[in-house]
């Protein structure tokens, strides 16, 4: 009797253990495609490049130059009209360890795929917070790339205050922040399947309400987007970048776009013509 009993238990045991690990998987590819150990240890030697800290040190110089005007988000209203080699004593900053920043899938947007975690977002940069020595604050963005190697990060852009990478930065493993880029609207994923709004933008675009389902945000911005992805006909017309929300007609472009990071000894630019290039550029990777 005992060794019957034994025995059931055993093989109860080891269903169950089959059962967990037939489950795992499934679980784990039903989330966004998290960066890996080597992507942060590649984008650490970005950070560390002379380009980058190049880069960086002639655009706080710029904003040194600019006149303050109390930006809300850690920067300075405004943006630089050209920056010029930066002098000697450029201000000293610590670039601080990157954080993924997710954006909506095209499928997701299209209603092509199931409302999931992992079919909603997808990894599209890495984001690195810039403290400098006299309080600036800004953020610089890196792109995937090839290397010799494989899979690389490479600089993409630089922009003026906190707003978006403080943002990032309260993503975890378990819930992930999202931007929806064409009317600068923060999200928070949950593990639970809720889309929570993170910033005026996002409760505009949730008529206030504190959070909706996954599957009711997908039809929210199929109804927006989903004939205005790359390609489209409105894409043709030069029209994407220009969306705006019935409740608010006014223009949906960050006011302090991310700025392109010119290679080598290029100066940056704050013109429109720059940044139109940074966005062609992430529609066509």
């Amino acid at each position: 009797m005992h060794r019957t009993t034994r025995r059931a238990a055993t093989l109860f045991a080891a269903a169950a253990v089959v059962t967990l690990c037939g489950t795992v998987p499934a679980q784990a590819a039903d989330t966004p495609t998290a960066p890996a150990a080597s992507d942060y240890a590649a984008a650490q030697q970005v950070l560390r490049s002379g380009q980058v800290h190049d880069t960086v040190s002639r655009f706080l110089t710029a904003a040194e130059h600019r006149a303050p005007a109390g930006g809300a988000d850690g920067g300075t209203a405004g943006a630089p009209r050209g920056l010029a080699q930066a002098p000697a004593a450029a201000p000293g900053f610590d670039l601080k360890k990157p954080v993924p920043l997710y954006e909506l899938a095209p499928g997701f947007v299209t209603g092509k795929t199931k409302p999931t975690a992992g079919s909603a977002l997808r990894l599209s940069y890495l984001a690195s917070r810039v403290s400098a020595a006299n309080g600036h604050q800004a953020a610089v963005l890196l792109a995937p790339g090839k290397g010799d190697g494989g899979q690389a990060w490479q600089l993409a852009g630089i922009r003026d205050g906190d707003a978006d990478v403080s943002a990032a930065e309260r993503g975890t493993d378990q819930a992930q922040t999202f931007m929806e880029p064409q009317i600068h609207a923060w999200y928070r994923l949950t593990g639970s399947g809720s889309v929570e709004p993170l910033n005026k933008e996002a409760g505009t675009a949730l008529q206030g309400k504190p959070r909706v389902t996954l599957a009711a945000y997908q039809q929210l911005v199929t109804k927006r987007y989903g004939d205005k992805l790359p390609g489209s006909a409105y894409d043709r017309k030069g029209l994407a970048g220009g969306y705006a929300l019935a409740e608010d007609q006014a223009a949906t472009a960050p006011s302090r776009p991310w700025l392109p990071a010119a290679s080598g000894a290029a100066a940056l630019t704050a013109s429109g013509a720059a940044a139109l290039h940074l966005r062609r550029r992430r529609r066509s990777a």
